[in-house]
């Protein structure tokens, strides 16, 4: 349909399950998981949800669905639920930690469709296996290894922390050596087992030099340097940030996507672990339109402190995980306060 362009995504937990088990996972615990024929049931449901939005509002909208776990290869139906979205017209990716990336799996992701598969790379050889375990770090490169191989678009996402902040150089230059695509870099988000590494996520102050750093390495002609955190992208707003009282860009949650956990809970993002519905039992497009949560995740008005008269508002909101998962950590549960890893409060207000 002609009109706005929207990017709507979908982040499927197909699984928690998981071969490894990592010392800064968002995950906390097991649940139920949906059968093959719930899956498909919730993946109809989204698609009837966008296909709803273009013919009434005239969207012309670009739909997405990232699959990811837990380890999604440790679905034994992975591959007809990849194919099932695909004929729905879904653009499909994979997260994964790599390591039961062979060859043979190579090939299937290859047949199956998958737009981009992200493997997580948390440093360099000593620090990611400090996080993951003895010889993740080998299993997942030679899973890139094997996805480039067989010609599936390959991405690194490397989740910063105290401990690996200072290897982004060689980072891109295993990216590099590795044929991936792109390499991005997210935060901490100090939830579920991550809890016990509050004390290795990045300062505010650090936060501000590490993306000062990263973007060195933008110009990089052989791989793509970035990263989808809303704080990253403030050092290259040139010009005046419109001030809309709704969103433009920044932080996803809630706003250009949602995310369906293993037993179809619904969440604006996996990483706040903040049910709002189930997908099996309503309308995810009435969901979107009259959640309480997502409405004020939307709203200006809801924000507090510093977030809620920054300039950059409209484009960033920092990350509400990381909000929320402070808060928590102090007894709170506030997901509309300030990112408190922002180095830009108290510096862009309007007044």
């Amino acid at each position: 349909m002609k009109g706005t362009p929207f990017d709507f995504f979908v982040q499927f937990h197909l699984t928690e399950r998981c071969n490894l088990s990592c010392r800064h996972c968002y995950q906390s615990a097991a649940v139920p998981e949906m059968g093959f024929e719930e899956i498909c049931g919730a993946i109809t449901e989204v698609k009837k949800t966008v296909q709803g939005w273009a013919m009434d509002h005239d969207i012309d909208v670009s739909p997405s669905l990232h699959f990811t776990g837990g380890e999604p290869l440790v679905r034994q139906d992975l591959f007809a639920v990849l194919d099932y979205a695909s004929g729905c017209g879904f653009a499909v990716s994979l997260m994964t930690n790599g390591t039961l990336i062979d060859e043979t799996a190579a090939r299937e992701i290859g047949h199956a469709r998958v737009a981009d598969v992200q493997v997580s790379l948390d440093g360099t050889k000593e620090a990611h296996d400090s996080l993951r375990g003895r010889g993740a770090y080998g299993r997942a490169l030679d899973g890139v290894r094997h996805l480039v191989a067989a010609g599936v678009e390959a991405n690194l996402n490397v989740t910063v922390t105290r401990r690996n902040m200072s290897q982004t150089g060689e980072l891109v230059r295993v990216a590099e050596e590795l044929g991936a695509g792109g390499i991005a870099f997210s935060r901490l988000v100090p939830s579920g087992r991550g809890k016990g590494l509050m004390d290795e996520a990045l300062t505010r102050e650090e936060t501000g030099r590490f993306y000062d750093e990263l973007r060195r390495h933008r110009e990089n002609g052989k791989v793509a340097v970035g990263s989808r955190d809303p704080l990253a992208t403030i050092g290259d707003i040139a010009g005046e940030v419109p001030q809309t009282e709704l969103p433009v860009g920044g932080c996803a949650a809630g706003v250009f996507g949602v995310t369906i956990t293993a037993d179809g809970t619904i969440m604006p993002c996996r990483r706040m672990d903040l049910p709002i519905g189930d997908i099996r039992n309503g309308s995810l497009r009435e969901l979107w339109v009259e959640s309480p949560v997502l409405a004020a995740l939307r709203s200006r008005e809801s924000y507090h402190q510093d977030c809620q008269s920054c300039t950059y508002w409209p484009v960033c909101r920092g990350c509400r995980a990381i909000a929320l998962a402070y808060s928590r950590a102090a007894g709170g549960s506030d997901y509309l306060g300030p990112d408190p890893q922002c180095p830009y409060q108290g510096v862009s207000d309007l007044s």
